[in-house]
């Protein structure tokens, strides 16, 4: 969704441009007002699973697509493209990252993996995976680093739950259940030869959930999911999915933020998607001078709603003043009707807002701060 930018002056007054990035590259995201969508509860198979997610092991399909960067300078040349500084991970480790525009704006945000010297796994929602590697392979000297779109040739889970570990160890992946946050290497799954992740996506338990991320050819998926069919773990739905993520305050692209989304907006400093201490890359200029001069007028919340919270309700305070925008919502089983909202500033947490539903009706929600507490 295109959003009207709410950034003060210091965000956004940069008009120079990086070298050799084009201001074109940016998507363009539909300019119309959305519909409401009000958020349904979780049926009763997606209620176990979530119960399961807490206490046991679940995994679901995950969209994510995959790129490859590869060449004998790809640290170098990846590096000038993304907001952390990649050229401090060893093969076998990985980060959260984001690629920009060149005023500081989300072009995409990313999951990076170094594989070995000349050799990187990308991984990034399908919304915004056309624009980076149009982007990256229009800006990237070839003899430097190439840049290749895996999208089809593999396929993704996410695997959740406490019982993680015991899942992994079943299915024949024991050697990957002791890695530290974004550590991947190969594992057995089942039959099959996959790539795992440890990945800590979601927090519905105090401390976060332990999960994984598991990667394998598109060759390879029937033998993958009929492991984890085989397995303790539960097949979830995405809505299962959506709720945790929700309840995390984990945002996504193209629904929590946009191009027109500062990486502090959507709290992509907190989660270690930056490097304030890196080299230059594309739209550091305006996320520097934010983190060490400045400030961000609207930043991602929570709220907690009376009733249930429609994705794209205008959000007003006591006075009628609009406040910001509802990004995304969900009904949790453990929170009740919460959402994540980009609104402005001076809302902070333990404020009342009202959020504008179907035919005007207002809601009365309580903003808090990320991530909803247990």
């Amino acid at each position: 969704m295109s959003l009207p930018d709410a950034t003060s002056p210091d965000a956004t007054s940069p008009d120079a441009t990086s070298p050799g990035v084009a201001v074109s590259t940016v998507p363009t995201l539909p300019d119309a007002a959305p519909a409401l969508i009000v958020p349904v509860p979780l049926s009763a198979d997606e209620l176990a699973a979530y119960h399961d997610l807490q206490h046991g092991a679940v995994w679901c399909a995950s969209p994510d697509v995959w790129s490859t960067f590869r060449g004998p300078k790809a640290a170098e040349a990846l590096n000038g493209l993304v907001t952390n500084d990649v050229t401090v991970l060893e093969p076998g480790h990985g980060q959260q990252a984001a690629a920009l525009t060149p005023k500081g704006k989300v072009l995409c945000d990313m999951l990076i993996l170094r594989t070995d010297a000349e050799s990187f796994l990308l991984a990034m929602r399908p919304a915004c995976a056309t624009v980076w590697l149009a982007t990256a392979k229009k800006y990237v000297n070839p003899r430097l680093a190439k840049v290749a779109d895996e999208g089809t040739a593999w396929t993704t889970w996410l695997l959740y739950g406490p019982r993680t570990a015991a899942v992994l160890a079943s299915l024949g992946a024991g050697a990957c259940d002791a890695w530290v946050p974004w550590q991947h290497g190969h594992c057995r799954i089942g039959a099959a030869e996959a790539h795992v992740i440890s990945a800590p996506l979601v927090g519905v338990l105090p401390g976060g959930v332990p999960g994984a991320i598991i990667v394998a050819d598109a060759a390879a998926r029937e033998a993958v999911e009929a492991a984890l069919v085989s397995s303790e773990a539960r097949a979830a739905s995405a809505a299962v999915w959506d709720v945790a993520r929700v309840e995390s305050g984990r945002p996504i692209w193209g629904v929590d933020m946009d191009d027109n989304t500062i990486p502090q907006e959507a709290n992509l400093d907190t989660t270690g998607a930056i490097s304030f201490t890196k080299g230059c890359y594309t739209g550091q200029e305006t996320v520097a001078r934010l983190h060490f001069r400045g400030h961000v007028n609207r930043r991602l919340r929570g709220l907690r709603g009376a009733s249930a919270l429609p994705m794209h309700a205008e959000v007003v305070d006591a006075g009628g003043k609009s406040v910001g925008t509802v990004r995304s919502s969900v009904l949790s089983p453990r929170a009740g009707p919460v959402a994540l909202a980009m609104l402005r500033r001076e809302v902070v947490a333990g404020d009342t807002v009202r959020v504008l539903g179907v035919d005007g009706d207002a809601i009365s929600a309580d903003v808090v701060e990320l991530p909803f507490p247990a």
